[in-house]
């Protein structure tokens, strides 16, 4: 399932419902599944999401642009260089 956004959300008979949301191709909004989730589990799932989330946050973090074209490369490793030349 695919989740570009959150539509409804609603709590009923223990569960909590998660309307999920994507771009169709005209641009619209639409419906891209639903995630229900257990009362006694809310917590645990957010919490677990949220930690998910921060580690890839903190990954893409250190993955620089520059260093994708070979530029950032360049200067890393002259900056290396000089370290070691004045030691």
């Amino acid at each position: 399932m695919l989740l570009e956004g959150i539509g409804k959300v609603s709590f009923v008979n223990g569960l909590l419902r998660i309307q999920g949301l994507g771009v169709d191709a005209s641009g619209n909004a639409v419906e891209t599944g639903n995630i229900e989730i257990p009362a006694n589990k809310v917590g645990e799932v957010i919490e677990a999401l949220a930690a998910s989330a921060k580690g890839i946050n903190e990954k893409l973090a250190g993955e620089t642009p520059s260093s994708s074209n070979g530029k950032g490369d360049t200067k890393e490793k002259s900056k290396k260089t000089g370290d070691k030349k004045k030691k």
